[in-house]
């Protein structure tokens, strides 16, 4: 018997306590209307068939959003704002050029900075003043609750396979820098990311309190030069952590993911980032199973509720972020995982995706999606436009998907299917898309239930449509869509039913013959959340 619906589920609490790899989920075109063919493997190149790319200078620092309250709900009182003071700067701190660092862009400044992070005591600063400093191989902070402070600081990674500052101790936080790098091709590991969150894989170890905040990840050169991206996998990588905060910052061009969160992390908070112009996913939750798509649903059974425990992302609130112009995947994603609230966001021109896009896949073997809120956000211009940059070579056209502004699947195996709780397990269920905007869409304002009595190949292996039911649709209003507003090609049932209320399209009502079912709404939502506690 599959569970009934639970909103408060979905009213997550992401400072509460709850509870591999990089660029899941990037999409590629429909086969048919109907039919997404998913992702490429791991690593693969973007698409080289696009526009050349466009020679615009660096982008400028990144812009706060908005931190206003939900309609409908009470504001904060005026002590309680959407982040935490930033940190005091203490008067004795450490200063990086005691310990050999010269920032003059010609020196390699790899050992003194690691020479100077390894000194640091618990809680002690590393202060890095103005300049330009080298490095050629990832810098790794493994002291506990230490703070990396940038006075104007630009740290440039010389080396495409290993550039990440490398966050691996419980409390520790970087702000204020400036970060480039050297990138070659796509890559997919936290020390080919540009900002890694990552206590480790083997054994794995979970990191907390983790903070990385006003950072500027950003391209330095021209277009097909090997400084035209900012990072050769994610912008920010965050691995199995909690309590963590990445917030302020600004991405632009990475080669993977801007902002990638992944491997059962939870409480954690994304908040008022830019990214734009990145090679998959401009912010994206994955979680994977942890075995390859080949893996037969059978074992896939017999591990499921022991990799759930460590692999599933849960509890994470991606709010008042800005996000536009990436050439391959998606706005925001959740590809796997359980209660994550997505409000407040600006979303536009994603050339090749869906904006909001929730959904299972087989291609890269993750778990289903749970308790999802999509509220508040203006998407548009889904894939109405084409990238303003693409790395690779230029070409005269680029893929589109035909996803809707929001496209919400289940995506299984064919044996997986057969077995019947964990079909169930491998659901897309309990959604709420409320009181969005959506402007702009090749296709559908809103498009549920992809693949429902279909059946395709990948890797060789059947794969059909999954379960999809508990969706609310609820106040949102769609304009210059490009075919309905809401496309349900599922067939829900009383109690596992999507609900559609008070949506308009141009101004006038829209629903589906398919939306049926008893009414549902989320309670109160908690505004502390997001509040500094």
């Amino acid at each position: 018997m599959r569970g009934s619906f639970n909103p408060m589920l979905v009213s997550v609490c992401v400072s509460a306590v709850v509870g591999l790899t990089n660029c899941g989920g990037g999409a590629s075109p429909d086969a048919l209307p109907t039919i997404v063919a998913e992702a490429p493997p791991p690593g693969a190149p973007p698409p080289s068939n696009a526009p050349p790319p466009a020679n615009t200078p660096p982008p400028p620092d990144g812009s706060d959003g908005a931190g206003n309250a939900p309609a409908g709900v009470a504001p904060p009182p005026s002590s309680c704002t959407l982040l935490p003071p930033l940190p005091v700067r203490p008067s004795r701190v450490r200063n990086v050029k005691d310990f050999g660092a010269t920032a003059d862009d010609l020196t390699d400044d790899t050992a003194a900075i690691q020479r100077a992070i390894n000194a640091l005591s618990p809680g002690e600063w590393l202060v890095f003043p103005k300049g330009r400093y080298l490095h050629n191989t990832s810098i790794r902070v493994k002291t506990p609750n230490v703070v990396l402070w940038s006075e104007g600081a630009t740290l440039h990674a010389t080396n495409a396979s290993n550039q990440a500052m490398w966050l691996e101790a419980d409390g520790v936080s970087i702000y204020n820098f400036t970060l480039t790098a050297v990138t070659e091709n796509r890559r997919t590991t936290p020390w080919e990311s540009r900002i890694a969150v990552f206590g480790g894989s083997n054994p794995r170890r979970l990191l907390k309190n983790n903070v990385v905040r006003g950072n500027r990840v950003i391209w330095s050169g021209p277009a097909g030069s090997a400084l035209a991206n900012s990072a050769s996998s994610a912008g920010i990588f965050v691995y199995h952590a909690t309590n963590f905060l990445v917030a302020e910052n600004q991405v632009s061009r990475s080669l993977a993911d801007g902002i990638h969160v992944t491997a059962g992390s939870s409480n954690g908070k994304v908040l008022k980032n830019t990214v734009t112009e990145t090679g998959d996913d401009m912010i994206a939750v994955v979680s994977y199973i942890g075995m390859d798509a080949s893996t037969p649903a059978s074992k896939v059974a017999a591990e499921y509720e022991s990799r759930k425990a460590g692999n599933l992302n849960r509890g994470i609130l991606i709010a008042h972020n800005t996000v536009s112009g990436q050439y391959w995947g998606r706005g925001i994603t959740v590809v796997g995982g359980d209660g994550v609230r997505i409000e407040n966001n600006s979303i536009s021109k994603t050339t090749h995706a869906a904006g909001v896009y929730l959904a299972r896949e087989v291609s890269y073997l993750t778990f289903g999606v749970r308790n999802v809120l999509v509220r508040n956000n203006t998407i548009r211009d889904v894939q109405t436009t084409a990238p303003d940059y693409i790395t690779g070579k230029p070409a005269t056209s680029f893929t589109r998907t035909r996803h809707g502004g929001v496209e919400i699947y289940s995506h299984l195996f064919a044996d997986e299917a057969a077995i019947g709780w964990l079909r169930d397990a491998l659901a897309v269920e309990n959604i709420v898309v409320e009181n969005n905007i959506i402007d702009g869409t090749i296709a559908d304002g809103v498009r549920v239930g992809n693949g429902y009595e279909r059946t395709w190949s990948y890797g060789g292996r059947p794969v059909t449509g999954g379960s999809v039911g508990l969706i609310s649709l609820t106040g949102n209003k769609l304009s210059r869509i490009g075919t309905q507003g809401i496309s349900i090609l599922n067939r829900p049932t009383l109690n596992y039913n999507v609900l559609c209320e008070s949506n308009t399209k141009d101004g006038s009502a829209t629903a589906h013959n398919m939306c049926s079912g008893p009414k549902f709404k989320l309670p109160a939502v908690s505004v502390p959340v997001l509040c500094a506690s």
